[in-house]
């Protein structure tokens, strides 16, 4: 090959193939052609050394092109393009020899490398034709050496020296056929060789179980060619009639060449195999899309495939050698390699890690031992998913689905707060107007109360589903009042539904008294919310939910959510928690069943649906039953505690703010309440007070800011935030880092107030 190699491109349309000449002409001798039919014409004068082409053709698609070329020049590497890929289409192409597959769009790096790799590929395999040539001229002048042994014998007319000569050449022979592995180079070596070596005017080896014709006369021989009692072929030499006859010794020497013909024959067939094997090994390992590391027994990589590098950012060159827990968190592997058993010999899981520029990744990992012949460990192979894209995407349409929910809720709940504001503002003013009728004050506050209290268990349901207050540890819950949130929380929304389209959607609950279980209440929540709108929605022209809890076997306690809707067929409840698959359209992202199965499996239950197209479905949910621990229990029976301290109060809210301060005043303590974040800096002094007190959501200067300059100036006094908002999950790390000791959500009760600011005036003390 020359410096600049040969390049054809072929490509139907001309922005594709004008694009690749462009890229490669710098580097390389450039042709292209439009078309199968004009790609055939250009061989015959350009005769390139790699051929790019498009599979979708018209005319002459890019299979039956790559067919062509390969009977015309088998070495010519060709490397598949197209838009549309699938397993099969690919598996057709490297079957019928394509060196590589690429999928538009692609970079430019990845045209460059898979040029660098078949242009390399086709410089080894030139190379190897050289070497078979170099081989077959040691033959010739093997055979020149035989044939003047040859004449030494018949001149002395010695039969011992005949017969040495004879098993000379068949020794010499026997190592050219056992050290040659090509079938075709194998038998024109062979052939040769006999007749110069031996002065045979027609020598062939004939494959088949038949020979190719009967030699009858003393002037010609045919020797069988078997292997495990089959046959092969047949090895025939023969002379010109009038010609010297074949010496019995020399049919005993062909028959001899022969038995070793049938060893060479079978490695060659055998070496084929292998190296077609191997070759497509190493083209769907380099043209994988997962990363394929596999690594020693001392764990230090040994392979490293071109997706390795792409996900890792980092060149084979430099990853070889490195140990495979310089890119995996150390734990995880460890737990995952002891896991592996030869009754277990794969284990998955996800971890987080980092490229070379020290961009995160998240990386499914599937990891399998590599054993010897006997069983013992020899490396490891890892496959290597980069899940980082995925997981955002996830991320972002799970808060998609979250806000969508939120917002086909919003009706409800805004019909619910203005009942709520109907029933305070109407006893408002009849209190106003009555202030001294006793009954109707008490019944008007009572009235108040009971409807701020509703007001603000709907909003905390609702921080909750948005996960917009902290996630909560396992706790010991009552699973029936999580479904009565649920419900709650959804009831407007059926109720809206029904009374719009006139269909009857009836709710029946059976919740007896079951054990608790442990969990999160918010993530519980949004199970049961998540089911009972899919329930709805499954049920169009009407009909009737039911929610049911009890408990199995002493162990677990089961909820299940039926409907009376539309069903599923087969095919789609075993799809039914793949992430990403919905039957809903475009009005469903896939995710909220995947999501509910993965809280359920988190809290160690199970989760399962049954379900007949036209008759309904039930989604069944298994929770094993739990006890609190006893450090939680202690703290429950804590008493409160009645210390008192110097409290500075910080919201711009002035109603807030005189509640607060006398909730904190009737509780015993000295309170300064303030109504900017800047008057509570201006005012603080170091040691003044025992605890800060600060909204995080004011004009001018925000809580965030309050705690930050305060913390500059005393870094032990406790600050407490109060929020009406809630808190993404990045504010709670925000609220470690500034040392805030505890964060309440609007609306506080006196006696909520009460026990936060105990405990926090307890833990104060104790490092004081």
């Amino acid at each position: 090959m020359t410096d600049r190699a040969r390049i054809l491109v072929v490509d139907d349309e001309m922005g594709p193939r004008e694009s690749l000449r462009m890229i490669l002409k710098p580097r390389h001798d450039i042709a292209t052609a439009d078309s199968g039919e004009a790609a055939l014409q250009t061989l015959k004068t350009f005769h390139p050394d790699l051929i790019f082409m498009d599979i979708k053709m018209p005319q002459m698609d890019g299979i039956e092109l790559l067919r062509r070329i390969k009977a015309l020049d088998p070495s010519i590497e060709v490397v598949m393009i197209t838009a549309y890929a699938s397993l099969e289409t690919v598996k057709n192409a490297l079957t019928h020899g394509a060196f590589e597959y690429l999928i538009k769009p692609f970079s430019r790096q990845d045209l460059e490398d898979t040029v660098r790799r078949a242009l390399a590929r086709r410089q080894t395999e030139l190379g190897t034709r050289s070497q078979l040539t170099t081989l077959v001229e040691e033959m010739r002048t093997l055979s020149s050496k035989t044939r003047t042994l040859e004449e030494e014998a018949r001149r002395e007319q010695a039969e011992q020296s005949l017969r040495v000569t004879q098993l000379s050449i068949l020794r010499e022979i026997s190592r050219g056929i056992l050290g040659q592995l090509d079938l075709t180079q194998l038998t024109a070596t062979i052939t040769g060789q006999l007749r110069d070596a031996l002065g045979y005017d027609e020598v062939t080896i004939h494959l088949g179980p038949s020979p190719a014709g009967e030699l009858r006369d003393e002037a010609g021989v045919s020797c069988q060619i078997r292997d495990d009692g089959a046959t092969l072929g047949f090895l025939a030499a023969a002379n010109r009639p009038g010609g010297r006859p074949i010496d019995p010794r020399e049919r005993e020497l062909l028959e001899m060449l022969s038995e070793y013909l049938a060893v060479a024959i079978r490695n060659s067939r055998l070496y084929g195999e292998v190296t077609e094997t191997k070759r497509s090994l190493e083209q769907l390992i380099h043209s994988a899309g997962d990363g394929i590391i596999s690594v020693d027994r001392e764990e230090r990589i040994v392979g490293w495939n071109p997706a390795a590098e792409r996900i890792f950012g980092l060149p084979g060159r430099e990853a070889v050698g490195r140990p495979l827990t310089a890119l995996l968190p150390q734990d995880r592997y460890r737990s995952a390699r002891t896991a592996l058993s030869p009754e277990t010999p794969v284990k998955a899981f996800e971890v987080a890690s980092k490229r070379a520029d020290g961009s995160a990744l998240t990386l499914a990992v599937t990891l399998s031992a590599l054993t010897g012949r006997e069983g013992q460990l020899e490396g490891m192979l890892a496959i290597v998913h980069d899940a980082t894209a995925q997981r955002e995407l996830e991320a972002q349409l799970l808060q998609s689905e979250k806000l969508t929910a939120l917002g086909q809720m919003a009706g409800g709940i805004a019909h619910d707060f203005n009942n709520l504001l109907q029933a305070i503002m109407g006893y408002a003013q009849l209190m106003g107007k009555n202030p001294a009728n006793l009954d109707v004050v008490r019944r008007g506050l009572d009235v108040i109360e009971a409807a701020a209290t509703g007001g603000a268990e709907t909003v905390r349901r609702i921080q909750k589903f948005a996960r917009l207050r902290p996630d909560e540890p396992f706790v010991s819950l009552d699973l029936n009042h999580v479904i009565h949130d649920a419900v709650a929380i959804t009831q407007p929304r059926w109720e809206e539904r029904s009374a719009k389209s006139g269909l009857p959607l009836r709710l029946e609950l059976d919740l007896p008294a079951v054990p608790a279980v442990m969990g999160r209440p918010s993530e519980l929540n949004e199970v049961a919310t998540n089911l009972i709108l899919n329930a709805i929605d499954a049920m169009p022209k009407g009909g009737t939910l039911s929610l049911q809890t009890r408990v199995e076997g002493g162990e677990s306690v089961v909820l299940t959510v039926s409907d009376t809707g539309t069903g599923m067929p087969e095919a789609v409840q075993k799809r039914v928690f793949d992430p990403f698959f919905t039957t809903k359209g475009e009005a469903g992202t896939g995710l909220g069943l995947s999501v509910s199965y993965s809280i359920v499996k988190r809290h160690g239950g199970e989760m399962r649906v049954d379900s007949q197209l036209g008759r309904g479905t039930t989604f069944t949910i298994s929770l094993p039953v739990g006890r609190p621990h006893e450090s939680e229990r202690a703290a429950d029976g804590e008493a409160v505690g009645s210390r008192r301290g110097r409290i500075l109060v910080v919201d711009n809210d002035a109603q807030v703010l005189t509640i607060l301060g006398e909730m904190l005043r009737d509780a015993g303590h000295h309170v300064l309440p303030v109504s900017s974040g800047a008057e509570a800096v201006r005012v603080f002094v170091r040691g003044g007070f025992d605890l800060v007190l600060t909204n995080i959501g004011m004009a001018g200067m925000t809580g965030w800011e309050v705690a930050q300059r305060i913390r500059a100036r005393d870094r032990d006094v406790p600050v407490a935030f109060i929020t009406g908002w809630g808190l993404q999950a990045e504010d709670q790390e925000r609220c470690r880092a500034l040392g805030v000791t505890s964060v309440l959500f609007k609306p506080v009760t006196p006696p909520e107030l009460h026990r936060a600011v105990q405990s926090i005036l307890a833990e104060h003390a104790s490092h004081a």
